[in-house]
């Protein structure tokens, strides 16, 4: 089975795909408030998306 992932966005409003295995990490570090250095750079693991959420495509997604 290949990994699962969800599209989330940072406090900025940047969009990333974000594997479902770390959501807990994405979480934790997306409630790090903008103006702490913590939250300048987004984790490894998550992938940008450059443009709008319409770039990113799906094959067989799943909508809980």
């Amino acid at each position: 089975m290949s990994e699962r992932y969800f599209m989330s966005m940072d406090g900025s409003g940047h969009w990333y795909v974000i594997p479902v295995a770390r959501q807990y990490e994405w979480e934790e570090w997306a409630d790090i408030p903008e103006d702490d250095e913590r939250a300048w750079e987004a984790p490894d693991f998550a992938q940008p998306v450059g443009g709008a959420p319409s770039c990113v495509t799906f094959s067989d997604p799943v909508v809980p």
